[in-house]
């Protein structure tokens, strides 16, 4: 019996398809490995995000924590040495739309001198947000270059602080700090954007966090 093999053709026909089949396993594996980053990316981002925003939330909370009343203690937040002149301003030295500081008097010995009684939160404008605590110097808690997140609270026009008065109307920019005695609530918003773009839309993941915190020792001190 007479018995033939496969053709020139075929076999270059077979090789074709063989490569295309391979190709396409090849683009599912590649996009499922990409996306698989990305996810793991997200979580990541979230999860500093939270934990920052956590401890924004309740350090803010204690402003003008004062338990023995004392007066007069507040301190100048640009001289940690130094009293403020705005002694009615209390644990709320400073609010701004990018930054507050906040002053407690942690261990009850009627003085603001130790370390973390004066708290500042700033945010750049770009991509990240520093903490310092009694004037020793900025440390970046969240976003800069190389990190895989930045805030973007900046390019997506939020402010990373709110504040409202006790009939809840938001305090204009324009009234702070000379309203810093009438703040009763303050909003947290962190607008934080993955580093790398996303492989399906080509461009960072955006995602935005928001608490909101009643500061009651800012009614309640002296």
């Amino acid at each position: 019996m007479k018995k033939n093999g496969f053709t020139l053709v075929e076999l270059m026909v077979a090789m074709a398809i063989g490569m295309v089949v391979m190709l396409a396993i090849y683009s599912a594996s590649d996009l499922a490995q990409r996306s698989s980053s990305s996810v793991g990316r997200k979580v990541v981002t979230q999860q500093d995000a939270r934990a920052v925003l956590d401890l924004m939330a309740m350090e803010i909370r204690m402003a003008s924590f004062n338990p023995t009343r004392a007066t007069g203690i507040w301190r100048n937040p640009g001289n940690c040495g130094a009293l403020s002149a705005n002694q009615t301003y209390k644990g709320i030295q400073n609010a701004a739309a990018s930054t507050i500081t906040v002053e407690m008097d942690l261990n009850g010995n009627g003085s603001i001198a130790d370390p973390n009684e004066v708290i500042t939160y700033n945010y750049n404008g770009a991509s990240a947000i520093t903490r310092s605590t009694s004037c020793a110097g900025n440390e970046t808690i969240l976003g800069g270059p190389g990190l895989g997140t930045n805030v973007a609270n900046g390019a997506a026009g939020i402010p990373l602080f709110r504040y409202y008065d006790r009939l809840d109307n938001i305090i204009p920019a324009a009234g702070l700090p000379a309203q810093i005695r009438n703040i009763r609530r303050v909003n947290i918003t962190l607008v934080v954007d993955n580093e790398q773009a996303d492989p399906g839309a080509a461009v960072p993941r955006r995602m935005i966090y928001s608490t909101d915190l009643i500061v009651r020792n800012h009614v309640l001190s002296p």
